[in-house]
């Protein structure tokens, strides 16, 4: 009794004391993109000194290190891809090129990126979990603007600088438990409330990065907050509770934000049979409050998800004036199914994406309108699974010409298929040997609708790398 009034008071007093001044495919499970991330109670033997001791190789797991609390994992990939325009529409002050100067203009672009995981857990209770890397280019430009500093000496503006880059903090967070009922963790994490796969409003609400349509299985950026599930003994039902800081930093050489600025948000998931629902708020002072609404399931093979999102108020409306009245209520609501072919290995999905926000820039010329997205996958051709091959589609109706500038805005969505009114592409896939794959299809891009496509020749070569 003791116990749980104590995680009552742990999770009361923090909503309190903020509020003063996030399975498979398409699951809406809140540690989606981490396999096994709950608290794991270790059975070690009494003899832990042969166990420090013992060190285990194991490849396919992708473990290399693991001595019975502290396993190190990761992953390396690395690919030489290259562009070639066949064919795009010119004005009639341009001058039109010519194939050959399309092949001398063509684009190569070398990836290199690892990622390595430390997941330490000293006791049954306790699990430290990070996971960083680095990325190519190692060094980047930036546009850099000076401020005139008096009257004989002037900065020219628009000068450039480097960026380094390179490394990357994915997540970083602390796991703990009280009495096997409250789960706590705080740190910088991915919040995976939403169930689509395409497109997920809801779970954009609290990380910092969206889905990209054309790569499903890259991680969405996350932020940091202290995140507490209470699950509910005999059921599968649990509630899951957010206090999210600020990332507007009081000064640049502090991490220090205002107590007033702090985000809270909550979610509860009921599953009943084969489906769950979720039913979630999210709320931050002088911001735009939400109300969210998920579901996924299936009805035989058939996998079905959706969400529902409305906000009260853009964020442009929020930021001209604090006050409750006279704001605009906002809409985004999605829905869409998948279906597998288990003989001969093919998966469909497809999703609809409705987004009634045109107030404020990002969602204007990102996702205002409808959208669709199609994909499908074919993992077994000519009777082997070395040649695979994938189509893809995404269309959005109703979005305007959008302004040079706003490229940037749509990077920081990390979604740059979005600047497209329309997305098409095929891929053949061809692996030789395990450690290489080759890569090659169309890609057409629209700008507008009403407008001839882009038409490029894609090639790709992924070179050794993988999981260890």
């Amino acid at each position: 009794m003791k116990k749980l009034l104590f995680i009552a008071f742990f999770a009361l007093s923090s909503i309190f004391l903020f509020a003063q001044t996030e399975e498979e495919l398409f699951g809406s499970s809140d540690d989606i993109f981490f396999e096994g991330d709950g608290i794991e109670e270790l059975d070690l033997d009494q003899n832990q000194d042969s166990q420090v001791d013992q060190v285990k190789v194991d490849l396919g797991k992708g473990i290399l290190f693991q001595n019975g609390s502290v396993k190190v994992s990761g992953n390396f990939s690395t690919s030489l891809s290259s562009s070639t325009i066949l064919y795009e529409k010119f004005e009639e002050e341009e001058e039109e090129k010519t194939f050959k100067d399309h092949i001398y203009e063509s684009l190569l672009t070398p990836t290199l990126a690892a990622n390595l995981i430390v997941d330490a857990r000293p006791n049954q209770n306790l699990r430290m979990y990070t996971k960083f890397g680095m990325e190519y280019p190692f060094t980047s430009k930036a546009e850099t603007s000076f401020v005139t500093a008096g009257t004989f000496y002037q900065v020219p503006v628009g000068a450039t600088t480097n960026v380094d880059d390179w490394f990357k903090i994915k997540e970083l967070f602390t796991d703990f438990s009280l009495a096997d009922i409250a789960f706590f963790r705080f740190g910088l994490h991915t919040v995976t409330w939403g169930c689509g796969y395409f497109f997920s409003p809801v779970s954009d609400v609290i990380n910092t990065s969206s889905i990209n349509p054309e790569d499903t299985e890259a991680q969405v950026e996350g932020s940091i907050n202290l995140r507490t599930q209470i699950t509910f003994p005999g059921s599968q039902n649990c509630l899951w509770l957010y206090v999210i800081p600020s990332k507007d930093f009081i000064s640049q050489d502090s991490s220090q934000t205002y107590l007033r600025d702090t985000a809270l948000a909550g979610k509860f998931d009921l599953v009943l049979g084969a489906w769950e629902f979720g039913l979630g708020a999210y709320w931050k002072y002088q911001n735009s409050p939400k109300a969210l609404l998920t579901a996924s399931g299936s009805i035989q093979k058939l996998g079905l998800f959706g969400e529902a999102l409305y906000q009260y108020g853009s964020d442009s409306e929020w930021a001209e004036s604090i006050e409750w009245e006279e704001k605009t209520h906002i809409y985004q609501l999605t829905a869409g199914f998948n279906y597998y072919w288990k003989v001969p290995e093919i998966l469909f999905a497809a999703q609809y994406y409705y987004d009634s926000n045109d107030l404020d820039q990002a969602h204007k010329y990102l996702t205002y309108g409808h959208n669709i997205a199609a994909m499908v996958t074919f993992s077994r051709i000519f009777g082997t699974n070395d040649v695979t091959a994938s189509l893809f589609a995404m269309v959005n109706f109703g979005k305007e010409d959008i302004p040079q500038e706003y490229q940037e805005i749509a990077e920081s969505f990390g979604i740059s298929s979005y600047l497209n009114a329309a997305t098409y592409s095929a891929t053949l896939n061809y692996s030789p040997i395990k450690e290489i794959t080759l890569s090659a299809g169309p890609y057409i891009t629209m700008e507008d609708l009403e407008e001839e496509p882009l038409l490029e020749f894609k090639l790709n070569v992924k070179m050794g790398g993988g999981q260890f």
